[in-house]
């Protein structure tokens, strides 16, 4: 078959359109899964194109906490970065809607072992109140400035404080950029029944008021990560509180492991079953929330409630006496050195 210079010159300039559209196409596909970005490989142009009304921004924290001899210190981290892919993918089956993932912030406030007025205990690097609260301060103006109107913040983690920092920089978002910031586990329904399953009255009996890598929160790792788990939790004696009084004099001994309830309890089938259910209500909140069918505004949230607690209020303001201690150390040097 004899072949024409303009055939060839066809076939070329169909090649070269057709290589064009696949690296547009390339560049725009989203990661691992369709509509789902993840913020760390785009570019400025990619960032500019998405339609700002129509993408749903996930923040993700972890906060780097000690949680006993027998799970890591980001096992909060771990759930908070399980449920992000999940949701991500729930809202991602819309259509009409984009997910937009940053990477997640290693930063939380108040750990634990505050519980029991020991401040620095190995495993907790922690950042102050007003320091989480100005990073996310900070994000919500970019993200704000840049004209996004949706965004969620997925950091589970059980200090009032930490929760109250989170807040403050939603109502900062939604006061100044006529958007909705939601601090998911800010809510009180949210974090009232994270991690929960049914449990018989043996196993409640002895794991107690369990707030921290006790059985819910270990069964939640051997199900989610469990080659992170030491498997010497199966003969870890249980420390069991009854409220937060009880927790303080438990964690005031100079043994205390860094870890309140019974974790010999912890199997993963009682974490698969606390996973779905949470994943499941706590999606269905986020799509009704995106669907204004659920004002977040109207939902109480966790650190309103704990100011009702007289000894939660005690071991929240003795941690900000700590942390101004170490501002004040910190401030002294700066100045010292001419940096403020």
């Amino acid at each position: 078959m004899k072949v024409n210079k303009f055939t060839i010159a066809i076939l070329l300039t169909t090649l070269i359109i057709s290589c064009q559209q696949k690296y547009q196409d390339r560049t725009l596909t989203p990661s691992k899964e369709k509509r789902i970005y993840f913020v760390s490989e785009l570019n400025s142009e990619q960032i500019k194109r998405f339609d700002k009304g129509k993408t749903i921004v996930l923040l993700t924290g972890g906060i780097l906490e000690e949680h006993g001899p027998y799970l890591p210190i980001f096992t909060d981290g771990y759930w908070n970065e399980k449920f992000r892919d999940t949701l991500a993918k729930t809202i991602a089956n819309r259509p009409d809607l984009k997910v937009l993932i940053f990477p997640t912030i290693p930063l939380g406030n108040s750990g634990a072992n505050d519980v029991g007025l020991k401040y620095s205990f190995p495993g907790t690097f922690t950042v102050r109140f007003e320091t989480l609260r100005s990073v996310f301060m900070d994000l919500a103006t970019e993200l704000g400035e840049q004209g996004f109107k949706h965004v969620f913040v997925i950091h589970g983690h059980g200090a009032p404080n930490h929760q109250r920092a989170l807040d403050h920089a939603a109502d900062f978002f939604n006061d100044n950029y006529g958007g909705k910031m939601v601090n998911l586990f800010g809510l009180n329904p949210i974090i009232e029944n994270w991690f929960s399953g049914q449990m018989t009255e043996e196993q409640n009996k002895e794991d107690g008021f369990s707030i921290h890598a006790g059985m819910k929160e270990t069964s939640s790792m051997l199900y989610i990560n469990p080659n992170l788990v030491d498997t010497n939790y199966k003969h870890a004696i249980p420390l069991t509180g009854f409220d937060m009084s009880s927790l303080l004099q438990i964690a005031k001994r100079p043994d205390w492991p860094g870890y309140f309830g019974s974790e010999r309890l912890a199997n993963s089938e009682f974490g698969k079953e606390a996973w779905n259910k949470n994943v499941t209500e706590y999606c269905n909140i986020v799509m009704n929330i995106i669907d204004n069918k659920i004002n977040p505004d109207t939902i109480a949230k966790f650190g309103n409630i704990m100011k009702e607690s007289s000894m939660d209020v005690m071991l929240d303001s003795l941690a900000i006496e700590e942390e101004q201690r170490r501002k004040s150390i910190q401030m002294r040097w700066l100045h010292k050195k001419g940096f403020d």
